[in-house]
């Protein structure tokens, strides 16, 4: 139970197969850790428990009286210390944080007017968490237009996984649920999060401009052919990352400028879709400007592993006191990546011990790159529950 008038955390899971008894199982966990009546309840539930939805929200209202509830079906949950990627799970992640000011929204498509509506009025020392149903809401779109914006708010968040079409996604808003859009919360007033990003990629070969693209395929790369290009790269490279690349071939589409216009180190990793030798082209799964730099990444655990906890540690230096944590992960991390389960949770959990962590393995991560929202791959996008200064 939480001191009065002291922020507090917690995170609960359950893996039972029946949804009642797993939803009530998981609010009685955070109840007996920081009470009842939190500010925020944050849910993830797998597909297994996604017609009871509706039930789910009762049982948050009932049990817990949250001021605002958001939330989204997805593949896989994390919480608990543990990362279940498949089967039945439900995860929430509670949080009572004083003199903080926080509302939920919902966005939604007005095919008519080719607007979204339902964004609120946002300050730029603000944190926001996003969920979004990926096959009615057009999510890179409304991103660049954000990106045209001054002082935006720090974003987080995850693409909703675990669906092959429109309405078998569902996503909670406050006491409703929500088919299509997009949903989430807005953090602000004394709290932030901080946000962490860790890629599953390693860079193989030198970057290249690209000189000739169409939509998402790449024709020419610092004016020779891009597949002829890829091709001296493999060459170049030895045994072990040459068939390392070619199991899981990726790219990375780099720089990005902030609103100061600075240029970005990170990359937006996007999977190859396949090669055209005869057309010297290379179609990825993202569309390519030219202009841009681009270069050829490969799936690598160990290197996923330093990289996210160099990028944990080098947070953790800035802030000392963290009051819990969200998790994002790529549908292609845990067992897919690390070859067994908990690999990401367990990495934050050393850092922090027992720190209230909850999240869920996503189609798409949200995070910030010179302080602009994009979409991720393979990567995990972390937020660390900070004080403001």
């Amino acid at each position: 139970m939480g001191v009065p008038g002291k922020p507090v955390v917690a995170d609960a899971v359950s893996i039972r197969g029946d949804s009642v008894e797993a939803f009530e199982e998981a609010t009685a966990s955070i109840e007996e850790r920081i009470g009842g009546s939190p500010d925020v309840v944050l849910a993830f539930f797998s597909p297994h428990h996604r017609n009871h939805a509706g039930k789910l929200l009762e049982v948050i209202q009932r049990d817990l009286t949250p001021d605002a509830i958001a939330g989204s079906s997805m593949s896989g949950v994390i919480g608990g210390g543990r990362e279940q990627q498949a089967g039945p799970g439900i995860s929430l992640w509670a949080a009572r944080l004083p003199g903080a000011r926080l509302q939920t929204f919902a966005l939604e498509l007005d095919a008519k007017e080719s607007r979204i509506g339902g964004w609120p009025e946002v300050p730029k020392s603000a944190s926001a968490v996003m969920l979004v149903e990926p096959f009615t809401f057009p999510l890179e779109p409304f991103f660049e237009s954000l990106r045209q914006m001054p002082d935006l708010p720090t974003m987080l968040g995850g693409i909703a996984s675990g669906a092959d079409r429109a309405g078998e996604n569902i996503l909670l808003h406050d006491d409703t649920l929500v088919e299509n859009g997009a949903v989430g919360f807005v953090l602000d007033g004394g709290y932030r999060f901080e946000t962490v990003l860790a890629k599953g990629c390693r860079p193989v070969g030198p970057p290249f401009l690209v000189t000739r693209s169409e939509g998402n395929v790449v024709y020419e790369l610092g004016g020779r052919p891009a597949y002829g290009e890829l091709s001296e790269v493999l060459i170049a490279i030895g045994e072990e990352e040459r068939n390392r690349f070619m199991r899981a071939p990726h790219i990375g589409i780099q720089p990005l400028e902030s609103t100061s216009g600075e240029s970005g180190s990170d990359s937006l990793i996007r999977g190859v879709m396949g090669v055209d030798p005869d057309a010297g082209a290379i179609a990825v799964s993202d569309t390519v400007a030219e202009g841009e730099m681009l270069q050829f990444q490969s799936r690598d655990r160990e290197y996923a592993h330093d990289q996210m906890e160099s990028a944990l540690k080098l947070a953790g230096s800035f802030d000392s006191e963290v009051l819990g944590a969200l998790i994002f992960d790529c549908t292609a991390r845990g067992i897919h990546l690390f070859q067994r389960a908990d690999h990401d949770i367990e990495l934050l959990h050393k850092l922090w011990p027992e720190l209230p962590a909850a999240g869920c393995f996503a189609a798409g991560e949200i995070g910030p790159v010179c302080g602009l929202p994009y979409i991720h791959g393979l990567s995990a996008s972390i937020g660390l529950l900070v004080p403001s200064e």
